[in-house]
């Protein structure tokens, strides 16, 4: 099959293929599901074993990675502790980033619950329609993840990315501390993304 069939093939299918280390798909069911933002702030520390990385190189990594799985423009990502310009052997990384969450009665409660806290006169929670979307990770030595990113993707998969509300839908990872491991990363996320408005 050539390469342009096979393109409008998987178009047809609603399956859009990136060149790089990082797929998204648009997975077309189930239909569309009302939506918020919800932010969170995480304390992230990379502890590896095999690659090591300066809080410049861990702030970089982690800024791309949130704009991948479609975190909300204006995410913050600060690096802190650095007793260095080279590689760290603890970076740290205070992220503040938002990702669309279904829109559940619990989760509405408990929004409401926390802006009353915060300020009484606080605005009511807007919704959107959102998509599933599915975000593959693969390592690849020409693009922003490599072989030696293994240990970093496995710790974000548990550290960052599940707690931002992302669900785990294939889980290949396979790191061998202190050691390069070709092909060793290969892990699927399903994100909800915002419904594009129609023009």
């Amino acid at each position: 099959m050539s390469s342009l069939r096979l393109s409008l093939v998987l178009l047809s299918l609603g399956l859009v293929p990136l060149v790089g280390h990082a797929q998204t798909t648009v997975v077309e069911s189930p239909p569309p599901v009302n939506a918020v933002w919800v932010e969170k702030n995480i304390e992230f520390t990379y502890m590896g074993f095999t690659s090591f990385y300066s809080c410049d190189g861990l702030r970089d990594k982690l800024r791309w990675v949130l704009e991948e799985i479609g975190a909300r423009p204006g995410f913050k990502v600060t690096v802190v502790g650095c007793i260095n310009t080279g590689p760290d052997r603890m970076p740290h990384a205070r992220i503040t980033a938002a990702m669309p969450r279904p829109a559940t009665p619990e989760l509405l409660a408990e929004l409401a619950k926390e802006a009353s806290q915060r300020d009484q006169a606080a605005p009511p929670i807007s919704q959107f329609p959102a998509r599933t979307r599915q975000v593959e990770f693969k390592d690849d030595p020409l693009d922003h993840i490599e072989d030696g990113d293994c240990e970093l993707v496995e710790q974000l998969r548990d550290n960052v990315f599940i707690p931002l509300g992302a669900r785990v839908v294939e889980d290949h990872m396979s790191c061998t501390p202190k050691q390069l491991n070709l092909g060793g990363v290969r892990l699927t996320i399903e994100v909800l993304e915002p419904v594009p408005e129609k023009k």
